[in-house]
């Protein structure tokens, strides 16, 4: 990565355990897809006493080259049973590594297209030894 990632808490306590599962899942993408350019992510504690869902909010923005974003944001869903923070966490660099994925394959299969002109050999750039020559023509039909 060339810039290292920024992770900010709001709400929430910063515990070893917690940086541990960050610093693991930004390697994996980081192992996945090596020209990520900056990755930010904010953990944020939304609700002390939701009504449903979680009180966590888990946003993950990381750019890639050709100012390519991908925004990753699990927020509090309703009526969905209340999940620990560290599954969030998991869930959100799981739709990130998805989305990677599908972008890696879009690049890959526009770079397999062919374009007219391009990657073509012109006889007329080969050596003298390579070059392909014409049969002399035949003039005993005259």
């Amino acid at each position: 990565m060339r810039v290292p990632p920024e992770i900010s808490y709001r709400g929430v306590n910063k515990t070893e355990a917690l940086e541990t599962l960050v610093a693991e899942k930004i390697a994996k993408l980081e192992k996945f897809y090596r020209e990520i350019s900056s990755c930010h992510l904010a953990i944020e504690k939304v609700h002390d006493h939701p009504d449903s869902g979680s009180p966590y909010r888990v946003r993950l923005d990381i750019t890639v080259p050709e100012d390519r974003e991908i925004v990753v944001d699990k927020s509090p869903d309703k009526g969905v049973q209340y999940k620990p923070l560290e599954a969030i966490i998991r869930d959100t660099f799981d739709i990130a590594n998805r989305q990677l994925k599908e972008m890696n394959e879009q690049q890959h299969n526009h770079m397999k297209t062919h374009v007219p002109g391009e990657r073509e050999i012109k006889l007329d750039e080969l050596e003298e030894e390579v070059a392909i020559k014409a049969p002399p023509a035949d003039t005993t039909a005259e």
